[in-house]
Protein backbone atom coordinates (compact mmCIF):
# COMPACT_ATOMS: atom_id res chain seq x y z
CA UNK A 1 0.00 0.00 0.00
CA UNK A 2 1.61 3.13 -0.82
CA UNK A 3 2.92 4.96 2.23
CA UNK A 4 0.59 8.50 0.69
CA UNK A 5 -2.48 7.19 0.76
CA UNK A 6 -4.76 6.90 3.78
CA UNK A 7 -6.08 3.38 4.18
CA UNK A 8 -10.36 2.83 3.80
CA UNK A 9 -11.72 0.28 5.78
CA UNK A 10 -15.53 -0.91 5.67
CA UNK A 11 -16.16 0.22 8.86
CA UNK A 12 -19.27 2.19 10.20
CA UNK A 13 -17.14 5.27 10.66
CA UNK A 14 -15.74 5.16 7.29
CA UNK A 15 -19.35 4.98 6.49
CA UNK A 16 -20.40 7.58 8.80
CA UNK A 17 -17.76 10.28 7.08
CA UNK A 18 -18.36 9.44 3.70
CA UNK A 19 -22.16 9.99 3.67
CA UNK A 20 -23.55 13.87 3.44
CA UNK A 21 -24.37 15.63 6.31
CA UNK A 22 -27.72 15.59 4.55
CA UNK A 23 -28.56 12.32 3.66
CA UNK A 24 -27.46 10.88 6.76
CA UNK A 25 -31.41 10.63 7.69
CA UNK A 26 -30.81 11.95 11.48
CA UNK A 27 -32.74 14.41 12.93
CA UNK A 28 -31.59 17.03 15.34
CA UNK A 29 -32.10 15.71 18.90
CA UNK A 30 -35.00 17.27 20.98
CA UNK A 31 -32.83 18.15 23.78
CA UNK A 32 -30.80 20.74 21.74
CA UNK A 33 -31.56 24.27 20.81
CA UNK A 34 -32.33 25.38 17.51
CA UNK A 35 -29.41 27.50 16.15
CA UNK A 36 -31.13 31.37 15.91
CA UNK A 37 -30.31 33.07 12.45
CA UNK A 38 -28.80 35.62 14.18
CA UNK A 39 -26.22 32.87 15.37
CA UNK A 40 -25.74 32.29 12.12
CA UNK A 41 -25.40 35.37 10.43
CA UNK A 42 -23.48 36.97 13.04
CA UNK A 43 -19.59 38.26 13.06
CA UNK A 44 -19.29 34.90 15.68
CA UNK A 45 -16.51 32.30 14.55
CA UNK A 46 -18.89 30.07 14.98
CA UNK A 47 -20.47 31.82 11.76
CA UNK A 48 -17.84 30.85 9.70
CA UNK A 49 -17.63 27.11 10.59
CA UNK A 50 -19.86 24.37 8.99
CA UNK A 51 -20.08 20.33 9.78
CA UNK A 52 -19.03 19.78 6.57
CA UNK A 53 -15.70 21.67 6.89
CA UNK A 54 -15.17 20.01 10.31
CA UNK A 55 -15.35 16.76 8.27
CA UNK A 56 -13.00 17.23 5.91
CA UNK A 57 -10.93 19.00 8.68
CA UNK A 58 -11.04 15.76 10.42
CA UNK A 59 -10.71 13.66 7.28
CA UNK A 60 -7.73 15.39 6.41
CA UNK A 61 -5.92 14.77 10.60
CA UNK A 62 -7.05 10.83 9.63
CA UNK A 63 -5.69 10.85 6.21
CA UNK A 64 -2.40 12.58 7.67
CA UNK A 65 -2.08 10.22 10.47
CA UNK A 66 -2.55 7.02 8.38
CA UNK A 67 -0.54 7.89 5.87
CA UNK A 68 2.39 8.86 9.11
CA UNK A 69 2.02 5.24 10.13
CA UNK A 70 3.96 2.26 9.47
CA UNK A 71 2.25 -0.63 7.13
CA UNK A 72 3.33 -3.94 7.89
CA UNK A 73 5.97 -3.64 4.27
CA UNK A 74 7.19 -0.85 6.06
CA UNK A 75 7.67 -2.34 9.50
CA UNK A 76 9.18 -5.83 7.58
CA UNK A 77 11.74 -3.84 5.53
CA UNK A 78 12.49 -2.21 8.97
CA UNK A 79 13.03 -5.35 10.91
CA UNK A 80 15.13 -6.53 7.74
CA UNK A 81 17.45 -3.92 7.84
CA UNK A 82 17.63 -4.08 11.67
CA UNK A 83 18.52 -7.69 11.10
CA UNK A 84 21.04 -6.70 8.38
CA UNK A 85 23.14 -4.38 10.97
CA UNK A 86 22.72 -6.80 13.58
CA UNK A 87 23.99 -9.27 11.50
CA UNK A 88 27.14 -7.12 10.13
CA UNK A 89 27.81 -6.34 13.69
CA UNK A 90 28.32 -9.84 14.67
CA UNK A 91 30.41 -10.64 11.62
CA UNK A 92 33.14 -9.29 13.56
CA UNK A 93 32.75 -10.92 16.54
CA UNK A 94 32.16 -14.49 14.99
CA UNK A 95 35.10 -13.74 12.72
CA UNK A 96 37.76 -13.51 15.66
CA UNK A 97 36.10 -16.29 17.53
CA UNK A 98 36.46 -18.42 14.72
CA UNK A 99 40.23 -17.58 14.51
CA UNK A 100 40.89 -17.95 18.24
CA UNK A 101 39.48 -21.16 18.46
CA UNK A 102 41.92 -22.21 15.19
CA UNK A 103 44.49 -20.93 17.53
CA UNK A 104 43.62 -22.43 20.92
CA UNK A 105 42.62 -25.87 18.72
CA UNK A 106 46.30 -25.70 17.14
CA UNK A 107 48.00 -25.27 20.72
CA UNK A 108 46.20 -27.63 22.15
CA UNK A 109 47.61 -30.02 19.12
CA UNK A 110 51.22 -29.24 19.90
CA UNK A 111 50.00 -29.38 23.84
CA UNK A 112 49.25 -32.81 23.23
CA UNK A 113 52.43 -33.65 20.80
CA UNK A 114 54.46 -31.96 23.99
CA UNK A 115 53.20 -34.24 26.21
CA UNK A 116 53.37 -37.22 24.36
CA UNK A 117 56.99 -36.60 23.71
CA UNK A 118 57.67 -35.60 27.61
CA UNK A 119 56.15 -39.22 28.54
CA UNK A 120 58.16 -40.94 25.81
CA UNK A 121 61.17 -38.92 26.70
CA UNK A 122 60.50 -39.09 30.78
CA UNK A 123 60.46 -42.95 30.11
CA UNK A 124 63.60 -43.59 27.91
CA UNK A 125 65.61 -41.37 30.56
CA UNK A 126 64.22 -43.74 33.40
CA UNK A 127 65.51 -46.69 31.19
CA UNK A 128 68.42 -45.22 30.12
CA UNK A 129 69.37 -44.40 34.27
CA UNK A 130 68.16 -47.56 35.01
CA UNK A 131 71.21 -49.07 32.35
CA UNK A 132 73.62 -46.32 33.64
CA UNK A 133 73.14 -47.29 36.86
CA UNK A 134 73.63 -51.11 36.08
CA UNK A 135 76.95 -50.24 33.98
CA UNK A 136 78.42 -47.74 36.86
CA UNK A 137 77.86 -51.04 39.24
CA UNK A 138 79.82 -53.39 36.21
CA UNK A 139 82.45 -51.01 36.16
CA UNK A 140 82.99 -50.50 39.89
CA UNK A 141 82.98 -54.27 40.25
CA UNK A 142 85.59 -54.69 36.86
CA UNK A 143 87.74 -51.70 38.57
CA UNK A 144 87.55 -53.75 42.20
CA UNK A 145 88.57 -56.63 40.79
CA UNK A 146 91.86 -55.04 38.35
CA UNK A 147 93.05 -53.42 41.56
CA UNK A 148 93.11 -56.12 44.08
CA UNK A 149 94.99 -58.92 44.58
CA UNK A 150 92.74 -62.25 44.29
CA UNK A 151 93.94 -65.03 45.91
CA UNK A 152 91.53 -68.37 45.70
CA UNK A 153 91.96 -71.21 47.62
CA UNK A 154 90.29 -74.10 47.24
CA UNK A 155 89.85 -76.89 49.67
CA UNK A 156 90.22 -75.32 52.87
CA UNK A 157 88.64 -76.43 55.32
CA UNK A 158 87.12 -73.73 57.57
CA UNK A 159 84.66 -73.48 60.41
CA UNK A 160 81.15 -71.69 60.03
CA UNK A 161 81.67 -70.73 63.36
CA UNK A 162 84.77 -68.15 62.73
CA UNK A 163 84.74 -65.38 60.66
CA UNK A 164 86.51 -66.01 56.83
CA UNK A 165 89.03 -63.24 57.24
CA UNK A 166 90.49 -64.64 60.92
CA UNK A 167 90.76 -68.05 58.94
CA UNK A 168 92.48 -66.60 56.39
CA UNK A 169 94.62 -64.88 58.61
CA UNK A 170 95.43 -67.95 60.56
CA UNK A 171 96.01 -69.76 57.12
CA UNK A 172 98.60 -67.24 56.04
CA UNK A 173 100.58 -67.32 58.66
CA UNK A 174 101.13 -70.73 58.33
CA UNK A 175 101.91 -70.83 55.36
CA UNK A 176 103.99 -68.12 55.40
CA UNK A 177 106.23 -69.25 58.89
CA UNK A 178 107.88 -67.32 61.23
CA UNK A 179 108.32 -64.28 58.65
CA UNK A 180 104.77 -63.99 58.74
CA UNK A 181 103.35 -60.24 59.67
CA UNK A 182 101.38 -60.44 62.84
CA UNK A 183 99.03 -58.71 61.58
CA UNK A 184 97.83 -59.64 57.30
CA UNK A 185 95.38 -57.21 56.18
CA UNK A 186 92.92 -58.54 54.44
CA UNK A 187 89.89 -55.95 52.38
CA UNK A 188 87.83 -58.60 51.35
CA UNK A 189 87.03 -62.20 51.61
CA UNK A 190 83.82 -64.26 50.64
CA UNK A 191 83.09 -67.64 50.05
CA UNK A 192 82.74 -68.93 46.83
Amino acid sequence: MPSGSPRRGTGTLDDFLSTPAGLRGTAPSDNMAAVSPSATSGGDSMSDFSPDDALLSIRAELSRIGSSMLTKADTRALVREIREVVWEDLQGPRTDLTALTERVDAVEAEARICCQQHRAAETAATRQGNMLLNLRRQVEDLENRSRRHNVRIRGLLEPDTEPLAVTLQQHFCQLLGPDAPPDIRIDRAHRA
